[in-house]
């Protein structure tokens, strides 16, 4: 362990390492799943297996629904996870958390509004489109508190407080800093 690095500081980093492996994981599931509907959605395969809700798969998977701005969602949600997962395999905080935890959320906002679409427009359910809300929503979760769980960098205030903090680096690197009492 480092001078630096507290037990509590090393626990953090560990459970951001973790988060982020998970976050890789539920990745590559939805992308799996984005490609099993991508190919039905394309005519790639003729038929979907659908557990708990017969034709539904189907029905959806080809409902006007499955299209927005004339791309299909599933390719969507397919380049979605890949960008997630490489956010999360970059595995550190700042900008890339930050990343995360935005597309996270709109990813986990655009499964709700398409779970409301299934419901109220086409009128029938897909267990992989669940599926993929229900990975959505785990990312999401993970991402922020991966972001939470972030070391936090000190800001700079104003030029007397960064005199202050440099003067105390220089004291403690000496080792003329005061005892704390």
């Amino acid at each position: 362990m480092s001078q630096d690095a507290t037990p509590s500081s090393v626990s953090t980093v560990g459970c951001a390492a973790n988060a982020s492996r998970a976050i890789v994981g539920l990745c590559a599931l939805g992308f799996a799943d984005a490609l099993y509907m991508l190919a039905y959605h394309e005519g790639w395969i003729d038929h979907m297996w659908c557990p708990f809700f017969g034709e539904g798969c189907e029905i959806v998977g080809r409902s006007r629904e499955s299209r927005h701005a004339g791309v299909p969602n599933a390719a969507i949600g397919a380049v979605g996870y890949a960008g997630m997962a490489a956010l999360a395999a970059a595995d550190g905080a700042g900008l890339p958390a930050v990343g995360l935890a935005a597309m996270s959320t709109a990813a986990a906002a655009a499964s709700a509004a398409l779970t409301w679409e299934m419901a109220a427009r086409v009128r029938a359910w897909c267990f992989w489109c669940l599926l993929s809300a229900g990975v959505n929503a785990a990312i999401c979760a993970l991402a922020w508190t991966n972001l939470s769980a972030a070391p936090k960098v000190p800001r700079a205030g104003p030029p007397e407080t960064a005199r202050h903090m440099a003067a105390a680096r220089r004291e403690a690197a000496d080792g003329t800093a005061p005892a704390k009492a």
